[in-house]
Parts: structure tokens; sequence; C-alpha cells
């Protein structure tokens, strides 16, 4: 009877082609998701450099309220007011390390960065006239 239960117990066991079977499966699906996430750390900083891009605009808006004036630099929105509340805090840099750029015309404020390529004028500037556009039109 001591026999049968340790035959029994050797046999429920898994055996080494079965294990192998499982590590090759694991190890696809987890190619399969490393693949899939490369392109996200991209993407993330996208959309980052968007929201701060959004965020400087509005921050360009309280300071022509406080002030009666457009900034004429990022410089100018760090600064603090009377109350000592700057109308932009954090960095003034986008994602990529490069300086955000303000465009003023008259009472309209444009901010872009230089996207991941970090040169002004080309396809991948991220600009707050064209934020939400680009998504409509794709």
């Amino acid at each position: 009877m001591k026999e049968d239960k340790m035959i029994q117990a050797a046999k429920s066991g898994f055996t080494l082609v079965e294990l192998l079977v499982v590590v090759a499966i694991l190890g696809i699906l987890a190619t399969m998701a490393v693949v899939g996430l490369a392109d996200k750390p991209d993407q993330a900083r996208i959309q980052a450099c968007e929201a701060n891009v959004v965020t400087i605009k509005n921050a360009c808006v309280t300071y022509n309220l406080e002030h009666k004036k457009m900034p004429k630099s990022i410089d100018d929105l760090t600064e603090e007011n009377a109350d000592g509340v700057a109308a932009l805090e954090g960095s003034s840099t986008d994602p990529w390390g490069n300086d955000y750029k303000l465009e003023i015309k008259g009472k309209k404020v444009i901010v872009i960065s230089a996207g991941p390529d970090g040169e002004m004028g080309t396809d991948d500037d991220i600009r707050s006239d064209t934020i939400g556009k680009k998504k409509k039109n794709d």
C-alpha cells in the first residue's frame, strides 16, 4: 500500500518536456509584451509635452491678466508676483530637454516644443495651436 502511494506521487509531477513547453510559452508571451510596449515611452513624452504646452499657454493668459501685457519669454512666467506666486511653476524645458518657445501675436500666444527630434520647424513639433487638430485629421 505504501509503495502504491509513492508511485502515484511520482506520477503526479510534471515531466521535463511539460516544464520546457510552459517556459517556452512564457518566453513567447514576454517577448510579445516587450515588443508591444517598446514605443510607449515616446508616446508618454509626447502626451506630457502636450499637457505642458497647454499649461504654459494658460500661464501666459494668467500673466496677461495680472500684468496687462503678454510675457516675452518663459522666464517672465516663472517670476513671482507681489503675492509671491508665479504664473508658471516647474520646468521650462520639454521632456527631451529642449526649451519651449513662445510666439506672441498680439493677444494670441503659441507655445512650441521642438518635439522628439529637437529641431524647430519640423513635422514633429508640438504646438499649442495644433493640439487636438492633428488627432482629428489623422
